[in-house]
């Protein structure tokens, strides 16, 4: 069957408890974890959308392809 590349578009937002005080960095290294269980658990929940990659089609000779 015949590859082709699509871009697909996910959009999510975490709530996260932090002190007042607490830096950007800190913010995002608390946040990351709650995003990775995200990713494994409500991806569909959070998809936005899914379109065809027509400024950088499949290249069999670039692209690495992943287990379905």
């Amino acid at each position: 069957m015949a590859k082709v590349a699509k871009l697909v578009y996910v959009s999510m937002v975490t709530r996260v408890i932090v002190d007042e005080d607490a830096t950007e960095e800190q913010i995002i290294n608390v946040a990351q974890y709650k995003f990775m269980d995200k990713v494994q658990t409500e991806l569909c929940e959070n998809l936005e959308n899914i379109v065809d990659d027509t400024e950088c089609p499949y290249d069999p000779d670039m692209d690495i392809e992943l287990p379905q």
